[in-house]
């Protein structure tokens, strides 16, 4: 009596919400058995195995295999019932969160499925991708990106209220900003450039060189006047000054 009260006071006990590891022990078509140290085995539900969808048990789990599961709760013969997708939902969370709070924010899945002024995209946990941050044509047959994955940036994150909102506008943006930030950097004041006419107005024109652009005042354009020049024309161009604050170039006509 002893022996068995001191093997009795030796099981673990849990509370409903606790997270478990044990041992996978069986596994049949109602679910897997799993060894957690308590008086009796803990069950698994096939249901409650994983967040996704899954085809065969065994693809994901074996005899012996040590899993983190759940407590979901207490049956009525006192068996602990668990949820491997709820621990599973609650780390990919934890994923996606620790990525928030990161400074590049970037996530990548797959487009799942096309609803009201989006899309969803499943990148672990489920993301809405507003049309208009998906720098895809508004023309588009949106339903053939349905199945492909993308890369994207996150841009509202409440784990809550379970909404987080992605946006691929953001992130090529931030790509194209960046390389314009290492343009920029290596354009030299005095020198010469070949650049592209791209805007006209009356008190000068916009000069293109690439990633970045800068404006030549009509003072700087010796006999020429705004109106002699066409937008795509290529020219030759003089960096007079770079502001790296304001992004602003200044530039002088070389005809």
């Amino acid at each position: 009596e002893d022996f068995l009260r001191a093997i009795d006071e030796s099981m673990k006990s849990y509370a409903i919400g606790d997270m478990v590891k044990g041992i996978v022990v069986q596994i049949d078509r109602d679910g897997v058995l799993l060894d957690i140290g308590s008086k009796m085995e803990a069950f698994i539900p096939m249901k409650e195995i994983s967040a996704r969808r899954v085809f065969d048990v065994y693809d994901i789990l074996s005899i012996g295999q040590m899993v983190q599961a759940n407590i979901i709760r207490l049956d009525e013969e006192g068996q602990y019932i668990l949820s491997m997708k709820e621990a599973e939902v609650i780390s990919l969370w934890d994923q996606v969160e620790a990525i928030w709070n990161s400074d590049e924010k970037v996530v990548s899945g797959e487009i799942t499925k096309i609803v009201k002024g989006g899309m969803i995209v499943d990148i672990g946990v489920r993301a809405f991708l507003p049309s208009s941050q998906s720098h895809i044509n508004k023309d588009a047959d949106f339903t053939t990106f349905v199945g492909q994955t993308v890369e994207a940036k996150i841009i509202q994150f409440e784990r809550y209220k379970g909404n987080i909102v992605i946006s691929r506008k953001a992130l090529i943006e931030n790509d194209l900003k960046q390389e314009k930030m290492i343009h920029f950097g290596k354009l030299k004041e005095g020198l010469a450039y070949k650049g592209t006419v791209s805007g006209i107005n009356n008190f000068g024109i916009f000069v293109s060189l690439g990633l970045v652009s800068g404006l030549v005042h009509k003072s700087k354009m010796g006999k020429w006047t705004p109106e002699q020049f066409t937008v795509g024309h290529e020219i030759d161009v003089e960096i007079l000054e770079v502001d790296f604050d304001k992004d602003r170039l200044s530039l002088a006509f070389k005809g």
